[in-house]
C-alpha cells in the first residue's frame, strides 16, 4: 500500500485544504483538474542534501532560455525552441544526453520515488530512444526583473518546429501536463511559483504572450483569470499544474530544486525533463 502524506490543497480560487494523500492521489488531483497545486510533507530538511548531492547528476549550468534559472544536463524546453538546421544537432544531443544518465539518474531517490508511488516509466520515441528523467533547478535574482523565471507554460508538444518536433499534440491524451520538483532550498525572500489558470493552446500562441511579457512586462490575458501563488518550504513535494502559465518570483538568494515534468500516456504516468 502506498504511503499517505500530510498535504495542502491549493485550488485558483486560493481556498487551501489539509488532508492526508498518497502521491498517486495527489498527482490525479492536479491532472485531472482538481486542484491546481498540492504540496507533500516528502523528506525532513536535515535528509535534503542527500538528495541535492547525489553524483547521478550533472553540474549545474545556465538555463538557455531563463536569464534567471540554471539547470542540471539538458532540457526539453530549450529543445523545443530550436528550429530549421538547429533542431536536428539538437534533438540528436538531447536523445543522447538522456542514453548516457538516464541509468545514473534511475537511482536517484526522485526518480525512485516516482516509479515506487507512481509508477512513472519514461517518455519513449521510437524502439531506443527516450527523454531524460529528472534536473536539478536554481534560480537567482534576475538585474531589473520582476520574475527570476517569466511566465511561460510547459507542454511536452510544443516544439516550435511541430512537423520535425518528435512528441505529436495528443500525446498527453487530452490530460494537463504536470510537475513535481522537491523544494531543498528556499530564497531569503521566500520566493514562490505564480500559477494563472490559462492554458496557450498553441506554441505559437506561447510565443506571443511571451513577448508580450519581454515588451511590455505584463500579459493583459493573465489579469482577466484566477491566480494563485505557492510557497513550496525545502522538505515538501511540489505536484503543480504546469500545463497552465506560471512564474518564478524574483529571489533575492539562489533557490534550489529537483523534479521532473510528468505527462499521462498509454495508461501511465511518464516522467521527463
Amino acid at each position: 500500500m502506498n504511503k499517505h502524506y500530510r498535504a495542502e490543497i491549493y485550488d485558483f480560487d486560493k481556498q487551501v485544504e489539509r488532508a492526508d494523500l498518497t502521491l498517486a492521489d495527489a498527482a490525479l488531483l492536479i491532472r485531472d483538474r482538481k486542484a491546481a497545486a498540492v504540496l507533500v510533507d516528502l523528506v525532513d530538511p536535515s535528509a535534503l542534501d542527500r538528495w541535492w548531492d547525489d553524483p547521478a547528476f550533472p553540474p549545474v549550468t545556465q538555463h538557455q532560455s531563463f536569464a534567471g534559472a540554471g539547470k542540471s544536463g539538458l532540457a526539453i524546453g530549450p529543445t523545443q525552441r530550436l528550429v530549421k538546421e538547429q533542431l536536428i544537432p539538437g534533438l540528436i544531443d538531447y536523445f543522447s544526453y538522456a542514453g548516457r544518465t538516464n541509468a545514473a539518474l534511475r537511482d536517484t531517490e526522485f526518480v525512485k520515488l516516482c516509479a515506487r508511488e507512481l509508477g512513472a516509466g519514461s517518455v519513449r520515441v521510437g524502439d531506443w530512444g527516450e527523454l531524460p528523467l529528472v534536473s536539478k533547478r536554481e534560480y537567482q535574482p534576475v538585474p531589473n526583473g520582476l520574475y527570476s523565471v517569466p511566465p511561460h507554460c510547459d507542454a511536452i508538444h510544443f516544439g516550435r518546429e511541430p512537423l520535425n518536433w518528435p512528441i505529436k499534440d495528443g500525446y498527453d491524451e487530452g490530460y494537463d501536463q504536470i510537475s513535481l520538483f522537491l523544494s531543498v532550498q528556499d530564497a531569503e525572500n521566500s520566493a514562490g511559483l505564480v500559477m494563472w489558470d490559462y492554458r496557450p493552446a498553441t506554441r505559437a500562441e506561447l510565443d506571443e504572450l511571451m513577448s508580450e511579457f519581454a515588451q511590455t512586462r505584463r500579459i493583459d490575458r493573465l489579469d482577466r483569470v484566477r491566480s494563485v501563488t505557492i510557497n513550496g518550504r525545502p522538505g515538501q513535494l511540489n505536484i503543480l499544474n504546469t500545463r497552465v502559465m506560471h512564474a518564478v518570483e524574483q529571489c533575492t538568494t539562489v533557490r534550489r530544486t529537483l523534479g521532473s515534468f510528468l505527462v499521462w500516456h498509454d495508461g501511465q504516468w511518464r516522467m521527463f525533463h
